[in-house]
């Protein structure tokens, strides 16, 4: 067997490989982040939360209003941390004090897998899988650095791994710290790793680290105490503070409330029913190929919005289908099989547990699957060398295959990452900072007051530059917008705005279209259109713009204020 390709590191120091793995994804996030200049929507709500306790105000996003408008805890105190140390002068300095953070954990989570991928035996081709569809992985480099909690997911889902496949006596702390980062990270981290843990338990392949099922049973308990020791103080404070451990944003966007807006929108489906035989969970991976698995590889929203060639479509699927399946196969290696069957009960969870799944959540099974890539690509490495003395011509030819499949899956997953960098840079400059930030700062200047309120449902940009008090839909800040949906039994605009009489309207025009069938007079009547933020012509100069329909949906908003003295009613 060739040494070589079982040592891929026999020519570079093992210190010099992990700075050199280190360095090449962190360098990649950063410079992805340069270029496009894209930062999330959802960030600025959190900033918000964020820059009121570095000002003293409390962990709140509407000054004196103690409402859990956050998810991750590690997102909301970290730039917090970095508003505080700047002094508050720069919003754009604690960004990119962010970023940096994050693309270092980006790193540092490349060095776990290689470390993984080393210790395990996996080649130098497999490596290069592993590590280059990691670092040029749209979703994950994007979602990790324009603002997201990605990156503290994908460190602390690589450290688990790790932890689960290469040997040492501090195991059980090592997955204990995965969980609690997780935790902090995510407040449904223990979801993914409990995949992981049920998949090495299923098909014994922590057998090197536990010896047994049942020592690495004892592991895993170890571990999950020290998850709920280092994460409980954080659950009992939050609990104290806001009178519940439950996120509100989890309340607002409530399983009742997506269901229903999805079948009013006819988009709703209901799952059929579950099997009852043994071939349960093939049949669940099977339906889950036509859920969120099918974007696991593919930019945010490609699928949901469009614009992008149906071979970029062809890729990310045909990759989802080897990952979703590959546990199946009884002779697959183990450690595989565990992260594949965790793969899947992943995406179950975000495709019918979940109220919505979201791009930024989908990274998390992504890691997983990355590994199985790497994983299946050594084990054809492996059966071809295996044949090497029995049929020569054939273990040629099936190497020479392996190589250039893996040649192919990189350079795509690399087309579709520069794409997806133009894409984003577009719609930073266009919707993020040319539409949505100056309708906050417009806000701004025309409130009556910062008591001024605001309904509308991209919270973001336009709740963070207006620093109004917003009625946002599903409610993510405003408890009372999730009380009137509860109370109308709806989330109709039409129904819930006049129930609120807010003083301003944010609204797209098919958000605005909604209102008028169901009170034709009533955007005319209680409010006045007052001013247009339209992106169209300027969307539309790009002759060349993959994912197109993403930008389209936010690409024009109409402001309406409230008549005085009108009785909405």
């Amino acid at each position: 067997m060739n040494l070589l390709n079982r040592f891929p590191c026999a020519s570079i120091s093992e210190p010099k490989a992990r700075w050199l793995v280190f360095a090449g994804v962190f360098a990649i996030a950063l410079t992805f982040a340069a270029y496009s200049q894209h930062a999330w929507e959802d960030y600025y709500i959190t900033y918000r939360v964020s820059k009121n306790l570095a000002m003293g105000h409390g962990l709140v996003y509407t000054v004196g209003e103690r409402v859990h408008a956050f998810t991750s805890p590690f997102n909301v105190l970290v730039p917090a941390a970095l508003s505080l140390l700047t002094g508050n002068r720069s919003d754009e300095l604690v960004l990119w004090l962010f970023r940096v953070l994050s693309a270092a954990l980006l790193g540092g989570a490349a060095v776990l897998l290689f470390e993984t991928a080393r210790k395990n035996s996996l080649g130098r081709l497999s490596i290069a899988v592993l590590i280059g569809l990691f670092a040029l992985d749209a979703k994950i480099v994007d979602f990790s650095t324009n603002g997201q909690e990605v990156a503290f997911m994908m460190f602390f889902l690589a450290l688990a791994l790790h932890a689960l496949t290469v040997r040492s006596n501090w195991t059980a702390p090592e997955l204990g710290l995965a969980g609690a980062g997780l935790m902090w990270t995510r407040p449904d981290g223990f979801i993914y790793l409990g995949a992981i843990v049920l998949g090495f338990l299923l098909f014994d392949a922590g057998r090197p680290i536990g010896q047994s099922r049942l020592g690495l049973l004892k592991i895993f308990l170890g571990a999950g105490a020290l998850t709920i020791v280092l994460y409980l103080p954080w659950l009992l404070w939050a609990w104290y503070y806001f009178g519940s451990p439950v996120p509100h944003t989890i309340i607002a966007k409530g399983m009742w409330r997506i269901t229903s807006a999805l079948v009013a929108q006819g988009l709703g489906h209901s799952p059929p029913g579950l099997p009852s035989h043994s071939s349960l969970l093939s049949a669940l991976a099977a339906r889950m190929l036509r859920t969120s698995v099918d974007s696991t590889f593919l930019p945010a929203y490609a699928l949901v919005f469009g614009g992008w060639h149906w071979t970029a479509v062809l890729y990310g699927r045909c990759l989802a289908v080897v990952c979703v399946f590959y546990w199946c196969l009884p002779f697959a290696r183990p450690q595989a099989r565990a992260a594949s069957f965790a793969f899947m009960l992943g995406h179950f969870y975000l495709s019918y547990v979940t109220p919505c799944y979201f791009p930024w959540y989908v990274p998390n099974c992504g890691i997983l699957g990355i590994f199985v890539l790497a994983q299946l690509a050594q084990q054809v490495l492996d059966f071809a060398l295996s044949l090497k003395d029995k049929d020569h011509s054939g273990s040629r030819c099936l190497l020479a295959g392996v190589r250039v499949l893996a040649a192919v899956v990189l350079s795509s997953a690399c087309l579709i990452f520069l794409c997806a960098a133009w894409q984003l840079r577009i719609q930073q400059r266009e919707i993020e900072d040319g539409t949505r930030k100056q309708i906050g700062l417009w806000l701004r200047q025309q409130a009556a007051s910062p008591a001024d309120t605001v309904f509308l449902e991209p919270l973001g940009y336009i709740g963070f530059f207006s620093q109004l008090k917003m009625l946002d839909t599903p409610g993510l800040c405003a408890p009372e917008v999730v009380a009137a949906e509860r109370r109308l039994k709806t989330t109709n605009f039409g129904v819930i705005i006049p129930e609120l009489r807010p003083d301003w309207l944010v609204l797209r025009p098919a958000e605005a279209e909604q209102v008028r069938k169901v009170t034709p007079q009533f955007l005319t009547q209680a409010y006045s259109e007052v001013k247009v933020f339209d992106a169209s012509e300027r969307v539309a100069a790009y002759r060349w713009l993959p994912g197109r329909g993403y930008l389209h949906v936010d690409q024009k908003f109409i402001v309406f204020r409230r008549n005085k003295n009108t009785n909405d009613r």
